[in-house]
């Protein structure tokens, strides 16, 4: 299915939550530069695992576990998640994301020549339903990233400090201005604090009138040097048309 065509239905989408929080509920170990790329090799049953604890949770749609992955297991992830017997998002990172240190909170990098050119090429073997480009701190190269898109829908979440800008500084509107083209069906924010979607969703309102997807984190601050996050949970509305959890956000949050 298309996710224009899914979008269509007009009713509320419920997304999976964060792939590693469920990893670690069953019992994997993270602490390592491909985080939950390491699983996808070593032990794809156990990401399996985790995809349908979602969907058994109420998840329509799994994201792929191609975010840190390396080259050669981009459609292999799209491939386990497919398993997992709904609609897959092929998940497309920032290039920060393969720096394992937090950059991709940020966007304080160069991206290398045919970076994404060549990823995107290998997810799509795996052929995913539709990409979920995501945790996105920076316009340009978001806009990058859509630009090579041909015959697939995505949405497109970037990644906020708090209700104004994206991570790199730029206001939402700009951001989401910037990326607005007929490959995009749905325009949003994720792994962002639940206490600025509210109004990180009302600004890009002003600006398109495309369904609305976000998928926050359970509300607590990463710490790029010990790979951990801290602080209390927190929570948002949840008027989205696409709803999920990112980091913090295990399956049993998604019926709670």
């Amino acid at each position: 299915m298309h996710l224009r065509q899914l979008l269509a239905e007009g009713r509320r989408v419920q997304l999976d939550g964060g792939l590693s929080t469920a990893l670690e509920e069953l019992g994997a170990d993270l602490d390592d530069p491909l985080w939950t790329a390491r699983i996808l090799r070593d032990e794809p049953s156990l990401v399996l695992a985790a995809h349908r604890a979602f969907v058994a949770a109420g998840a329509e749609i799994v994201i792929s576990a191609s975010y840190q992955a390396p080259d050669e297991l981009l459609a292999e992830s799209v491939r386990v998640a497919r398993r997992a017997g709904v609609l897959v998002a092929g998940s497309v990172a920032p290039y920060g994301a393969s720096l394992a240190g937090g950059q991709e909170y940020t966007g304080d990098y160069e991206v290398p020549a045919g970076w994404h050119e060549r990823r995107l090429a290998l997810l799509l073997e795996g052929e995913p339903d539709f990409l979920a480009i995501e945790t996105q701190p920076r316009a340009d190269e978001a806009a990058a990233i859509v630009s090579l898109l041909e015959d697939i829908d995505c949405w497109v979440t970037f990644t906020c400090s708090d209700g104004e800008r994206t991570g790199h500084g730029e206001p939402i509107e700009e951001a989401v201005q910037a990326v607005l083209a007929r490959q995009v069906a749905a325009v949003g924010v994720n792994c962002t604090a639940p206490e600025h979607v509210d109004e990180l969703l009302a600004r890009i309102r002003s600006v398109t009138d495309l369904p609305l997807v976000a998928y926050p984190n359970a509300g607590r601050v990463y710490d790029a040097s010990t790979k951990t996050w801290r602080g209390g949970a927190s929570s948002w509305s949840g008027n989205a048309a696409i709803v999920g959890g990112c980091c913090g956000v295990g399956p049993a949050a998604l019926t709670s």
